[in-house]
């Protein structure tokens, strides 16, 4: 798996990590990608990013819930606010579930990359 599913940028004076799950299909493949991408948000400083996790064509089942929500707990203290993209259905109710029991009230569900960017610099 490439870091290139894992792009830092700053818009308008904005921190922005942009985490691509998108595809994955194993829970290795995830954990693998939790492994890569937890120390990348956790390396800035406390309140300082804002992430945009593509979860578009990701298998998500009750098993890999458990390791996603510890990744999105330790994560918290260095997001000001994170975006969800390329959710549907039966993934935007596990993913509510993980917002609730992680305590991420920060954490929304968009439609892509470009409309959660667009947000952050409208609403922060």
């Amino acid at each position: 798996m490439a870091m290139d599913r894992i792009e830092e940028f700053v818009r308008g004076g904005k921190h922005f990590i942009y985490i691509d799950f998108s595809n994955l299909v194993t829970n290795e493949e995830i954990i693998k990608m939790t492994e890569r991408a937890g120390p990348v948000i956790r390396s800035r400083p406390e309140k300082s990013v804002f992430t945009i996790t593509n979860f578009d064509g990701l298998r998500f089942d009750k098993e890999s819930k458990q390791f996603i929500i510890p990744y999105t707990e330790a994560n918290k203290p260095y997001v000001i606010a994170g975006a969800i993209v390329g959710m549907d259905g039966l993934k935007k109710v596990m993913a509510n579930t993980i917002f609730s029991v992680s305590g991420r009230k920060d954490l929304i569900i968009l439609n892509s990359k470009e409309e959660a960017i667009q947000h952050f610099m409208d609403t922060f």
